[in-house]
């Protein structure tokens, strides 16, 4: 039921490529259609295509860090592009890297529509589901951090206050907050997926545990410097049947040949690469 998993990620040039593409799209989605507005008479009568205003908006929802441009200390590494690098891989993992019919879909990434670009998402780093059948669904509930500290298993793994393992306990236990996450994320969402998860919000309500079923997703980035995997999955292991019936599905992202810093820096110099183009 309950799964442990330790994966080595390469840090090579179509790795750094392929997320920095990824964040990119991901940072820059709009919920409409270019081409639509293109057809508009008043923005036809600027003498503008959409591509302009595509430019534009991709340019601006990249956070900059003026500091680290300048030449000073790059506080960036250990903020914003830190957090979203970790953010990034998890809902890749759980979208594309399961085998068929385990895979989540996320149909709302916390990156895209972050309220300020500047500023890490908050609250729940990925909300997804499955359908099981007619008449049970999954919801997946998604914890990502990033840590290079040596200490096994690194404190945001259960130590600190907003920690995996003292996050999900309060998911366990507090269904009102479950709730109220899943019902905000819900009125986002398109017809499609809003029923899915609709459904998923009734039946924690009505306490209709036959038709849910909850994965508590848990994902920690380390490097090979520091990575115990072995000890990494903390609490979230040992005391993983305090969160049955639901699952614990723990995944550590572990880069093989890169520093986290290392890492996160390649990225952050290819995604400010890719938008200067």
């Amino acid at each position: 039921m309950h799964v442990n998993k330790k994966i080595d990620v390469p840090v090579i040039d179509s790795f750094v490529k392929k997320f920095a593409e990824m964040y990119l799209k991901q940072r820059s989605q709009s919920q409409f259609d270019y081409q639509e507005v293109n057809q508009q008479a008043l923005f036809n009568n600027l003498g503008f295509s959409t591509d302009i205003l595509e430019q534009i908006i991709t340019k601006n929802a990249l956070p900059i860090d003026k500091k680290r441009e300048q030449g000073l200390q790059p506080t960036i590494l250990n903020d914003i592009y830190r957090s979203d690098l970790g953010e990034l891989l998890m809902t890749y993992y759980f979208e594309e890297k399961l085998p068929d019919g385990e895979r989540f879909i996320i149909p709302i990434k916390n990156i895209t529509f972050r309220e300020r670009a500047e500023l890490p998402g908050r609250g729940l780093d990925a909300i997804g589901y499955k359908r099981i059948s007619n008449e049970k669904v999954e919801i997946l509930l998604g914890e990502a951090k990033v840590s290079a500290d040596k200490k096994t298993p690194p404190p945001v793994v259960h130590t600190t206050e907003d920690s995996i393992f003292k996050t999900h306990t309060k998911h366990k236990n507090e269904v009102p907050l479950v709730i109220q996450r899943l019902s905000d994320y819900c009125r986002r969402l398109n017809a499609k997926d809003a029923e899915i998860l609709g459904f998923a919000i009734v039946c924690l309500q009505y306490q209709l545990s036959d038709n849910i079923c909850i994965t508590y997703g848990c994902t920690l980035i380390r490097d090979h410097t520091c990575i115990n995997d072995t000890t990494d999955f903390g609490k979230m292991k040992s005391n993983e049947k305090d969160f049955e019936p639901g699952k614990v599905h723990f995944s550590i992202l572990s880069f093989s040949d890169k520093s986290i810093d290392e890492a996160v820096e390649l990225f952050y110099k290819k995604v400010q690469e890719l938008v200067a183009d």
